[in-house]
């Protein structure tokens, strides 16, 4: 039996590789070795060769694939679509693994529905029984964690969970970068962008920030979001919010991390009067250093942290703002 290839979607912006996309070669690497098969990594865009040549240096992918549309530039759901199923048509791939991220659940689903392919998402790891995909993911706030064997010999479907593997760094030697040809019918081409608003959470959008700070119910109202922001600005950090926050007015959706927001995978993030409701827990867990501020002492979001401080928050936040901002002021910030 002759095994299709592993093939990442790998996704980019402002001309840089999502870090998720690294996490996605990782897993990839994984189940090639295991059904011995190849890594093909496609990069979807225009003016992409660049970003195809950071791919090809990377350690663990066999190939890198090109495809060039100027109708992938920017990011709209249905060119996207039709270049990502064209893929597919032409490459036969034994799995087909797309990050998790607010684009890559758009097009996911449509994609899967156009070829009538299988689709598990948010999975956070990858195995082989049989020849067959089996994906797990966590359910139920992450309280459960289910897995999905896929039955058929068609392409297998997966949106990785941010943080759910390592990320894949550089090699030693560049593979070959193939140019591939995709359909895009007119079809595919009834929306456009008007206008585009970066959104901005703090100093850093929240998908791609390495240090998080993130507000809860603690805070006791919206305007004392402002300690949050005071210590996201001398961090240099992403301010985020929690569900509840959100759904109290405080924040806008597009600041909340949770199963139901952003998940995210920072190297710190920084809980500030969140409790650690499990829906918050899951959009957390790719974090590297999770440090938590509560006056509750068995509040859950002490049961993650790699740190925690039993206080409150006005107190320690404000002391902790002063003391960063002193250590920048001597030089070592």
């Amino acid at each position: 039996m002759t095994i299709g290839p592993i093939l990442v979607i790998g996704e980019h912006h402002n001309g840089k590789i999502r870090p998720a996309s690294l996490e996605l070669v990782t897993a990839a690497r994984r189940l090639a070795d295991d059904n011995f098969s190849d890594v093909v990594v496609a990069v979807p865009g225009s003016g992409v060769a660049g970003i195809a040549s950071e791919f090809a240096v990377i350690s663990g992918v066999d190939r890198v694939i090109v495809a060039e549309h100027e109708a992938l530039a920017p990011f709209l759901p249905g060119p996207w679509t039709a270049a990502v199923a064209s893929l597919i048509r032409q490459l036969e791939p034994f799995a087909v693994l797309i990050p998790s991220s607010i684009t890559g659940r758009d097009y996911a689903a449509r994609v899967a529905a156009r070829l009538d392919l299988a689709l598990v998402p948010d999975a956070v790891g990858l195995s082989l029984d049989e020849d067959h995909l089996v994906a797990s993911r966590a359910v139920l706030g992450g309280r459960v964690q289910t897995s999905v064997r896929f039955l058929d010999d068609a392409s297998a479907m997966v949106t990785i969970a941010p943080g759910a593997f390592s990320r894949a760094e550089s090699g030693t030697s560049a593979v070959s970068i193939e140019d591939f040809a995709v359909t895009i019918e007119p079809e595919d081409l009834r929306v456009s962008l008007v206008e585009k608003m970066e959104h901005k959470a703090g100093a850093k959008g929240l998908t791609t920030a390495d240090r998080i700070v993130s507000g809860g119910r603690g805070l006791g109202k919206a305007e004392n979001f402002a300690l949050v922001e005071e210590l996201a600005e001398v961090l240099n950090a992403a301010v985020g919010a929690s569900g509840a926050t959100v759904g109290a007015g405080w924040r806008s959706h597009g600041d909340q991390v949770g199963s139901t927001g952003h998940t995210v995978s920072p190297r710190l993030y920084l809980a500030v009067g969140i409790s650690g409701a499990p829906q918050h827990l899951v959009g957390i867990s790719g974090a590297d250093y999770i440090v938590a501020i509560n006056r509750d002492p068995d509040a859950p979001i002490f049961k993650v942290a790699s740190f925690g401080i039993v206080g409150d928050l006005f107190e320690v936040v404000p002391a902790l703002t002063r003391q960063l901002n002193a250590l920048k002021d001597h030089g070592r910030g």
